[in-house]
């Protein structure tokens, strides 16, 4: 399939941080799931911006298209690029707390992804990430933030 296909066929709808997600499991108003479960789709030259959660932990499984790249900084400043494809990684756990990004590096085609995060997601526990706050916090990341920040 291709990302358009995708798109209507998992019924998924614009994020605030970039890409395509609908929460599958867990996005009832109760807020007592122990986890929620997403999909989430990045295309062409779209990016996921800077974001981190709170009090939760989310990871990432790769499920179709082209390799993803995400970038996570831990409060120490420290940068990790992971690769999440096919025949490398296929999933990647990002902690709470660690900022992190997304994008297609050949700026091509699709990526599709499965989130899962506990507990389950809320709105309230996430931040996107404010280019100049994260500039002033990291510099030694700012071409990073210029490039994934909305």
């Amino acid at each position: 399939m291709d990302a358009k296909k995708y798109i209507e066929t998992l019924q998924l709808e614009p994020h605030p941080e970039g890409g395509y997600f609908r929460q599958v499991y867990g996005n009832d108003d109760s807020g007592n799931k122990p986890i929620s479960t997403i999909y989430y789709m990045l295309t062409g030259s779209d990016f996921s911006a800077f974001h981190r959660l709170h009090n939760m932990t989310e990871i990432w499984y790769y499920h179709a298209g082209e390799r993803l790249n995400i970038y996570v900084i831990d409060p120490d400043g420290s940068l990790t690029v992971h690769h999440l494809f096919a025949n490398n990684e296929m999933q990647v756990v990002i902690q709470p707390g660690q900022w992190f990004a997304a994008d297609i590096p050949s700026k091509t085609g699709f990526c599709l992804v499965g989130c899962a995060v506990a507990p389950a997601f809320s709105f309230e526990n996430f931040e996107l990430g404010n280019k100049s706050e994260l500039q002033s916090q990291f510099p030694q990341h700012a071409d990073l933030f210029e490039r994934l920040c909305r």
